[in-house]
């Protein structure tokens, strides 16, 4: 287990060494600077967190009025900047994430029906 603790260190380590980290780090902390912003920027991302991961039947609808009541969010430089560096940041982590399933043989066939 050792092995596997310093290799995840070493993973760990090198996600913070990257591009993605810094600029997400970066922006996420000027939006934290401004807590009007920061409060919106929260509420939105609560609530399309929510919306996704319900079984909304009108899910298309319902996202395009959450975009909407937030759509002066991508009016604000800040803002927009720290939701691309979100989804670069998010992107890299989900690539990680799909390599480690595809490589370590996990079954999740189950998953699927």
């Amino acid at each position: 287990m050792r092995e596997i603790e310093d290799a995840l260190n070493t993973l760990i380590d090198t996600i913070k060494l990257t591009k993605e980290y810094n600029q997400y780090q970066t922006l996420l902390n000027k939006v934290k600077n401004e807590p009007e912003l920061y409060g919106r920027i929260c509420d939105y991302r609560r609530q399309s967190l929510a919306l996704q991961l319900s079984d909304n039947e009108n899910f298309i609808q319902e996202n395009n009025e959450l975009q909407k009541r937030f759509s002066d969010l991508l009016n604000i430089g800040l803002s927009n900047e720290y939701f691309a560096a979100e989804h670069q940041y998010c992107m890299m982590i989900r690539e990680i994430q799909e390599r480690y399933l595809e490589q370590i043989n996990i079954e999740t066939d189950f998953l699927e029906g």
